[in-house]
């Protein structure tokens, strides 16, 4: 595995498949997005943890890691790492720390040597830019991306802007002490700005120091203030000609009212609908491809409540996601361990709402993170270019939330797949596949194994499959292959 993750030219930049739904590495070939939230890794881990990482991510099929450059959503603009060294010299943004970075670098490198990218956010703009704009302008915003640029020229990162904010976000500054309980973050009505000049400013910086193939995308915030846009890039950055990749944040939330009511917000997205608005970003014009880059995390309460109330995101929940983002569109997706992003050592650094108890050595041995590299073979066992997602598979209701069955097919019929979160028997329009028999597999999301279904299908009918079982936790893939096209057991290479 490590040694196949190693081949490609990781020097280069990732880019967008020629019908732009897609990502292919430098050569051409697939770059199927499988990441990981490393929100912290620069300032929480030592480079002996680091390693201990990023091998365990490597071996898991892991190709991505989204890390912030200075400190993450802990607030702490210029927190220094375990060796302490702070970002910047005083606290100013115009002076970088040579001693900090010479770690960034060291990390990147590393990880390259793995055989995965690190996806940067030059800050955690949520606390660095929203709440607090005193640090950014358009000026310094570009000089600071003009820096980072031309420092990780040739490294091979993706630049991820914003970091859990909305380009255009509340003003002005919110409430901070003197806040009441149950009284909004941010005075109401709220009255916004538009922050799009600062990471435009950015960007502009970043390409002209790191060069235009820099590959950019932007981070958003789950909610939206009344009279703004909801969190998709698409929705602000559409013009854009530096935006190459568009990316929501599904989040964490079953019921977000009560969230959205203490920060004064209109409303949220809602975490177990991720692949319906994965799927209108895939339709979006202008055509991008679509990464959902923070889905609900593992082993975070839902809906950010401390004392865990309405329970606790599950590895189920997360392997869910990833499909139904998947079959709905995406050019692959990225898992959250909570332990994880924040690097949680009772020992070292404090936590952020954290049930439970665990810590991240312990969130890496959580089952289902071995899981999500058998999603990514899975797509890669079949011609990749040609996916298109495809509901009208499914014949009947194809359920929401949860139980929502996904549909993907090549779209010259040579290959059909279906997931089944729950085991659900499913009845599928056999017409859209080519050739006159067709083949099917049961493909096993917690193994990474494919069965051969006894017989052959009939491609001018439907069909009705039932997997060998069923039930919460029971997730399934039905694959359906045009015999002629010989292909492989599903899975099996990449």
């Amino acid at each position: 595995m490590l040694q196949a993750l190693s081949a490609a030219d990781l020097t280069q930049p990732i880019r967008v498949s020629p019908d732009g739904h897609f990502l292919v590495e430098g050569d051409g070939s697939p770059f199927f997005w499988l990441g990981d939230t490393a929100w912290t890794i620069f300032t929480r881990l030592t480079r002996e943890e680091t390693e201990a990482y990023l091998k365990d991510r490597a071996v898991k099929g892991f190709n991505i890691i989204q890390a912030v450059a200075v400190d993450g959503p802990m607030e702490d603009f210029n927190a220094p790492n375990r060796y302490n060294d702070r970002p910047f010299l005083d606290g100013d943004l115009r002076r970088p720390n040579d001693a900090y970075f010479r770690h960034v670098d060291w990390v990147i490198e590393r990880a390259r040597s793995y055989g995965i990218r690190v996806a940067l956010l030059p800050t955690w703009a949520l606390a660095h830019i929203s709440l607090d704009r005193t640090k950014y302008d358009p000026i310094n915003a570009e000089a600071y991306g003009h820096w980072l640029g031309s420092r990780y020229r040739g490294s091979g990162v993706v630049w991820v802007l914003g970091g859990d904010t909305m380009p255009i976000f509340a003003a002005p500054q919110p409430r901070r002490g003197d806040s009441k309980p149950g009284e909004p973050l941010f005075k109401v009505p709220v009255t916004v700005v538009d922050d799009r000049p600062i990471y435009d400013a950015m960007a502009k910086g970043i390409e002209e120091g790191f060069g235009a193939d820099a590959f950019i995308t932007f981070h958003p915030a789950h909610f939206n203030f009344s009279g703004v846009a909801e969190g998709r890039t698409s929705r602000f950055f559409f013009d854009r000609a530096y935006l190459d990749m568009n990316m929501l944040q599904s989040a964490h939330f079953k019921d977000p009212r009560d969230h959205m009511k203490s920060i004064g917000a209109e409303q949220s997205l809602i975490a177990s609908l991720s692949y319906h608005y994965v799927r209108e970003e895939y339709d979006s014009i202008p055509t991008r491809p679509i990464i959902d880059g923070e889905a609900r995390f593992e082993d975070l309460a839902i809906d950010l409540k401390p004392d865990a109330s309405r329970g606790i995101w599950s590895g189920y929940d997360t392997r869910v996601a990833a499909y139904q983002d998947v079959f709905a569109g995406a050019a692959g997706h990225t898992y959250g361990n909570h332990a994880i992003w924040q690097f949680y050592d009772a020992d070292v650094s404090r936590k952020y709402q954290l049930p439970p108890e665990i810590d991240w050595k312990a969130g890496l041995k959580r089952p289902v993170s071995k899981h999500f590299q058998f999603l990514k073979a899975l797509m890669l066992s079949r011609p990749y270019f040609i996916r298109i997602p495809d509901q009208s598979l499914v014949v009947g209701e194809t359920g929401g939330g949860p139980a929502h069955i996904g549909a993907t097919r090549g779209k010259d019929g040579s290959y059909v797949m279906i997931y089944l979160p729950q085991g659900q028997a499913v009845t599928v329009d056999l017409t859209k596949l080519s050739g006159l028999h067709a083949i099917g597999w049961w493909f096993d999301p917690r193994a990474g194994v494919a069965t051969r279904i006894e017989g052959q299908f009939a491609t001018n009918a439907r069909a009705t499959f039932s997997p060998p079982s069923q039930g919460a936790e029971r997730d399934w893939v039905l694959v359906v292959d045009d015999e002629k096209k010989g292909f492989g057991v599903p899975g099996a290479a990449y």
